[in-house]
This record gives structure tokens, sequence and C-alpha cells, in this order.
């Protein structure tokens, strides 16, 4: 039973952190021109972000962006659920999901304060860019994504030995 707690607690605060961050990496972003270059790898650009990922579903309107809102909701209440009724689980699975639905639900109170999510970090050396400009919040679902494929990976590889 102590152990269930300890591993919701530090879901908890994994999910709390992203959230910060992302928040206050925004409000940091936005200080900056519109494109800044930060370093020889890093272009602060902002730019609004109505779809999801990669700009997918970027000209909804209306009802469309209703619709957007209230499948990305429950997608991130399915992952709550999921996270917190696998306590039990490895380590590596429950930060994923901690991880996803910590930028999950940074990325949704953005959309919720902004009708957008602001994305800003364009990863490049010299002339070779990354295909998207992203946030914390992104960065954070994809590393949580990989960590639950590197868990369900090593989960298999156990299971055939």
């Amino acid at each position: 039973m102590q152990d269930i707690r300890l591993k919701g607690a530090i879901s908890f605060c994994i999910i709390l952190t992203i959230i910060v961050i992302d928040y206050f990496s925004k409000q940091y972003a936005l200080l900056f021109d519109q494109n800044y270059v930060l370093n020889s790898f890093i272009t602060i650009y902002k730019m609004n972000n109505y779809g999801i990922a990669f700009s997918l579903f970027n000209e909804l309107e209306g009802v469309g962006q209703l619709i957007l809102n209230i499948v990305i909701f429950f997608i991130l209440a399915f992952i709550a659920k999921e996270l917190f009724t696998n306590l039990v689980s490895s380590n590596l699975y429950l930060i994923g999901l901690s991880l996803i639905l910590g930028g999950g639900s940074a990325n949704f109170i953005d959309r919720y304060d902004n009708s957008a999510v602001t994305d800003f970090i364009i990863l490049h050396y010299k002339d070779i860019y990354f295909p998207a400009v992203f946030n914390i919040a992104d960065l954070s679902i994809s590393i949580g994504a990989v960590l639950i494929i590197i868990y369900y990976m090593s989960d298999k590889a156990n299971e055939v030995h």
C-alpha cells in the first residue's frame, strides 16, 4: 500500500512539474520577437497551433474545434484512469504515462486559455531542421511515448525467455 501511495505521489509530481515548466517556458518564449536565435541549435519561433501534433486539424473552427477539445479531454481522462489503476505496474510505464498526461494536460490548459497551443522551439543544425515547431509539453509527450514503447518491447522480450 505504501508503495502505491509513493508511486501515485511521484506520478502527480511529474504531471504537475511538466505543467508548470511548460507554462513558464511559454511565458518566457512570449518575451522574444517572433524569430529569435537562442543558440546554434535552438531558434525561438512563436506560433499558435489550433490543431494537434504537426498542426494536424489546424484549420478546424467552431464545432470542429469543440469536438477536437472534447476528444482530447476524453483521451486525457483515459490516460489518467490508466495511470491510476496501474500504480502497481513498472516504474518505466508509470513515468511514461505521467509524462504523457502532464504534457497533454499542459497543452489542454493552454488550448483552454488561448484557444490554441503555443509552440515555439525549432531544433536545427546548420540548414537541417526538425520538421516541426514544438513546446515542452510536446517534448514530454514524445519522451513518455518512447518510454512506454521501451517498456512494451522489454516486457515482450522478457516473456519470450
